[in-house]
């Protein structure tokens, strides 16, 4: 009843009011409030629910059902809508995957903005975490020591340089040559040793290093000037053909110089044709006398190939100059990096391959490095001559900078 009274006393508030009242109900009006929600429509005899952030209490119907409560406030101002829920803090960015190479990985993007409720705060999401840093520059260049195995079976022509040659592998191979320290980021570990396939035929055990077991011991097969039909007149020749083929083609690589191919030439080079094709690129089939002057002149494309970068060109020297049986450049996978022009020479003084190089199509890593140098033994004292053979091993083993 106390509140039937209020109610009553301020009916003279509203007389005048512009609210609109429910069927026969009577509720007070708001001054100045931003609008409360309504009220909730009172029962018979009972009052109505004040409205959401209104002051004042709506009055009751009378006898029937309340009408809906008016709209307007009280003179207290209406409670400020519901705080909407702060946005949800964006999920942080991604941590950026650390690079495979020297980049470092991406810095996570930082999340986007939590977009606000009603009456919230807006919220920025956390930034990623940085990637961390990537590991070391990708690179398919080889490690560590290898071996390198000798073939110096001399069938028809003896060089009297074998020996040489056998000498400058030994020294080139150890970290302490100083050809090494001519080439910038050489790896300190790249170093070689070096075994010996038994150059007589007359030994019980010839040619018994040549086996698929043994030559997975050797990451290089080096051709040291043997001449003949080394393979084909060996004891089972046709299976030790076979073991080097395989030996090629599971990543094995090949390296050698001047007489490396006055090899398996019999019959026109029929004797091994697949090592002429593949390995050598041709066979010797004439040559200047030895110590014809000559000039070496690196080809214009490969003068920044790891093998000669940084070597003088051209080069004046001498040698035992070969002739091929055929053009080098148009067998399939060869290239000729180095040519020699013999302006003296009775077999003419079109500049001709001196040096050519081959990667073997199979991916797998093989590669060959020949020069036609290297008939007279004072050729492996030269500076420019150690310094080729050393960067043309090492290229062929993945191990010579610039040439993974």
């Amino acid at each position: 009843m106390r509140n039937l009274a209020t109610a009553v006393l301020g009916l003279s508030a509203w007389a005048l009011g512009a609210c609109n009242t429910g069927d026969g109900g009577l509720i007070n009006a708001g001054r100045a409030g931003t609008t409360g929600a309504a009220g909730a429509g009172g029962t018979i005899d009972e009052t109505g629910s004040a409205g959401t952030g209104g002051h004042e209490t709506g009055a009751a119907g009378t006898g029937m059902t309340a009408g809906t409560a008016g709209t307007a406030g009280s003179e207290s101002a209406g409670s400020a809508g519901t705080t909407g829920m702060a946005g949800s803090a964006a999920t942080a960015g991604t941590t950026g995957t650390a690079g495979t190479t020297a980049t470092a990985g991406t810095t996570g993007a930082a999340g986007t903005m939590g977009t606000a409720g009603v009456g919230g705060t807006q919220m920025s999401g956390t930034a990623g975490t940085t990637g961390g840093a990537g590991g070391t520059t990708a690179s398919k260049l080889r490690q560590g020591p290898f071996k390198i195995i000798v073939l110096s079976t001399p069938l028809d022509y003896t060089h009297d340089s074998i020996p040489n040659c056998f000498k400058m592998l030994q020294d080139l191979g150890k970290a302490t040559a100083p050809e090494r320290a001519r080439i910038p980021g050489l790896g300190a570990d790249s170093t070689w040793t070096v075994d010996q396939i038994g150059a007589d035929p007359e030994l019980a055990n010839y040619f018994s290093e040549v086996t698929a077991e043994n030559l997975k011991n050797y990451e290089l097969f080096y051709s040291n000037n043997p001449t003949g039909t080394v393979f084909t007149s060996a004891p089972n020749g046709a299976q030790k053909k076979q073991i080097f083929v395989d030996y090629w083609n599971n990543g094995g690589s090949w390296a050698g110089q001047h007489s490396a191919t006055d090899f398996e030439h019999a019959n026109g080079g029929t004797s091994w044709t697949w090592f002429h094709d593949n390995i050598d690129g041709a066979y010797f089939v004439d040559h200047d006398i030895d110590m014809t002057a000559g000039t070496v002149n690196w080809q214009p494309e490969y003068v920044n190939h790891p093998i000669l970068k940084g070597l003088t060109t051209p080069w004046s020297t001498s040698d035992e100059w070969y002739l091929m049986n055929r053009n080098v450049e148009a067998v399939t996978g060869f290239k000729v990096i180095a040519k020699v022009t013999v302006s003296n020479s009775s077999k003419g003084t079109t500049p001709r391959p001196a040096a050519w190089i081959k990667e073997n199509a199979n991916g797998k890593g093989g590669r060959s490095f020949y020069t036609i140098r290297g008939h007279n033994p004072k050729v492996y004292a030269e500076p420019q001559f150690r310094d080729l053979m050393l960067r043309g091993i090492l290229w062929s083993v993945h191990r010579l900078p610039g040439g993974d």
